[in-house]
């Protein structure tokens, strides 16, 4: 009796195959994942050891459980296989946060989610930390190299690929130990308060300063200004961030007892709201350059 081919074995176990696979509790899959699966159940489903993922990714295929999806980045070429949904069906952020392990969604996503903003955000930034690094001796930070990094354009990653007229942004941040993180509906994000620290650190991942203005005016009541103190604390920038939350919660009309929490920090060097201005003001409480039209910017009859 001739011995049965790895399809016709799948065939036999396709109630068990399949019900590992749901077991799983989770629609996207990764390369690893499969290999991980096959691995524990191989001799379980008395498959051959020449069986490999892309034969029991096929098997699932044919029997319309498991399609694929490929996400083409500059550098790099992700697939991720999907059981028993569509590229369509499925939660843009789960297969987002799929593609980077320990990955979170964060900026303007997160803002997002935690609804402090009615922008439709067609960009899902999905951010990883950097392994950590020894501290730096000292602080050389100096007002020539403040002002030589934030005249030009501030450096956007281009770690970027297009799924269901979407871009899926790939970002690296320093190390925090996961300061600031939380889930949502078993999505992980930043929570209210770090992310108004990233939106104001990295407003082009942001909408620009009016929207993080705009945002940290629909954050009042639901964050808490002395959650953000401690996590600013905790992050040890080497830039003077402080200065720039400073002047959004003064623009946004926070209490002054929260306003002050940013003046516990030093204010030793002139900073910049964002990069490359034009026409830039200059808020001397904060030693800080604005773009002038801030002045003017209306939002609901108030003039700041």
């Amino acid at each position: 009796m001739a011995r049965l081919g790895r399809y016709q074995i799948m065939e036999f176990y396709k109630d068990e195959i399949i019900n590992v696979f749901v077991s799983q509790n989770k629609n996207v899959f990764t390369e690893n994942d499969l290999q991980n699966i096959l691995y524990e159940y191989r001799d379980a489903w008395k498959l051959p050891r020449s069986t490999e993922v892309l034969d029991l990714f096929h098997f699932l295929l044919k029997k319309k459980e498991m399609t694929h999806v490929d996400f083409e980045f500059p550098k790099r070429m992700f697939t991720r296989y999907l059981f028993r949904k569509s590229a369509d069906e499925l939660d843009p952020f789960e297969i987002a946060l799929s593609l980077v392990s320990n990955s979170y969604l964060s900026h303007y996503t997160a803002a997002f989610v935690h609804n402090l903003t009615d922008n439709i955000v067609k960009t899902i930034y999905v951010n990883r930390e950097l392994s950590p690094k020894s501290p730096m001796v000292g602080n050389d930070l100096t007002q020539e190299k403040i002002d030589k990094v934030f005249s030009k354009e501030m450096r956007t990653s281009k770690n970027i690929a297009i799924f269901n007229n979407r871009k899926i942004c790939l970002l690296e941040s320093k190390f925090t130990g996961g300061l600031g993180i939380t889930e949502i509906n078993n999505v992980a994000l930043t929570n209210i308060e770090r992310t108004l620290i990233d939106i104001a650190v990295r407003p082009n991942y942001s909408g620009g300063v009016y929207e993080v203005l705009r945002m940290f005016m629909n954050a009042q009541g639901e964050a808490s200004i002395n959650k953000l103190y401690s996590l600013l604390k905790k992050m040890n920038f080497v830039y003077p961030y402080h200065q720039v939350i400073g002047f959004y919660l003064e623009r946004a009309g926070y209490k002054e007892s929260a306003i002050k929490l940013m003046e516990r920090f030093p204010i030793e060097h002139k900073f910049y709201l964002t990069y490359a201005m034009r026409n830039k003001s200059f808020s001397d409480r904060w030693n800080l350059y604005y773009p002038t039209e801030l002045d003017s910017w209306i939002h609901n009859d108030s003039i700041f």
